[in-house]
């Protein structure tokens, strides 16, 4: 009787052990496989779903417009350069870039303090000009900043100043030309046409001449019509004698542009690489000679759209 007892004993334990088993898998079913199934089909539907990815720098760009309307520039500014350099993909991508550059700007040509900026009091025997190449800047930067009038500086003159040291990116694949500063975005200006007579373009150049022009004649930084003068933009040429690449206005006359013409001199209408007249005197002031300057792609591509051929 007493083995009858024990065997009840332990059929009733193998049960109990049977259904523990039974009642553990069925918990880490539900607790654990089925959740972890669940998530996995809901990123699967979410790489297959053509539904709007998320965009942090959309996000981000609002909060810079916000900080903008509260007058807090600085902050704007730090997330728009985040956003021109983390989130590249991003649908305001571009927008960042276009407003950056302007606060860029704006800032660089105030008298408000920035890293690199100085304040500079003239001596008796200073001159635009030579100041201009000590703190590598141009005289035309010089003059906007400081609001002068002439070329006329006087002893005790306080003048702000900032080292001009930008380098070029030139894209025409994406009809952008761009300034850096160290090595990061400063302002785009978009190019409008093109005729260039060049084959191929040097990967790395420097810009090597500022011409400007009036009426036909090279006018002087020093001139006092130099400012009503028609700007160049030349870079080295890649022999001696031979002309580099000019950016400038775009033809103002409805003929082609005149071809192989003496290096530095005048034409209405030259074969180059073309900006709208504001972007042109902007750049002339900032840009100086001996700018490093890179093409990031060499092989001259067709005319933009509104070239002359």
């Amino acid at each position: 009787m007493a083995r009858v007892y024990l065997r009840i004993l332990a059929a009733l334990f193998a049960l109990g052990v049977l259904a523990a088993t039974v009642f553990g898998a069925f918990y880490i079913y539900r607790e654990t496989y089925l959740p972890e199934r669940a998530r996995t089909q809901e990123v699967k539907e979410m790489l297959s779903s053509s539904a709007p990815k998320a965009d942090p720098g959309r996000k981000q760009f609002d909060q810079a417009m916000e900080a903008i309307r509260q007058g807090d520039f600085e902050a704007a500014r730090r997330q728009l350069v985040e956003i021109t350099e983390v989130y590249r993909d991003s649908t305001r991508y571009q927008d960042s870039r276009r407003v950056l550059g302007e606060m860029n700007l704006d800032r660089l040509f105030s008298r408000a303090p920035m890293p690199g900026k100085l304040e500079y009091t003239a001596v008796r025997g200073d001159n635009l000009v030579e100041i201009a190449k000590r703190f590598r800047s141009t005289i035309a930067f010089i003059k906007r900043v400081n609001n002068l009038l002439g070329n006329i500086i006087h002893p005790d003159d306080r003048l702000i100043l900032y080292p001009l040291d930008f380098s070029i990116e030139v894209d025409l694949a994406g009809n952008r030309f761009t300034l850096l500063k160290d090595g990061r975005y400063f302002k785009d200006y978009a190019i409008t046409g093109r005729n260039l007579t060049h084959s191929k373009l040097p990967e790395q150049t420097v810009i090597g001449d500022k011409p400007a022009w009036l009426d036909g004649k090279k006018i002087r930084l020093t001139d006092e019509q130099y400012s009503a003068a028609r700007k160049w933009l030349q870079t080295a040429g890649a022999k001696a004698g031979t002309s580099g690449v000019i950016f400038c206005p775009a033809p103002r006359a409805a003929e082609p542009a005149a071809v192989g013409a003496a290096p530095g001199k005048f034409q209405e209408n030259p074969p180059g690489i073309y900006l709208s007249e504001d972007d042109i005197e902007e750049l002339s002031t900032l840009v100086r000679v001996g700018t490093p300057l890179q093409f990031l792609k060499t092989a001259a591509p067709a005319p933009a759209p509104g070239a002359k051929n």
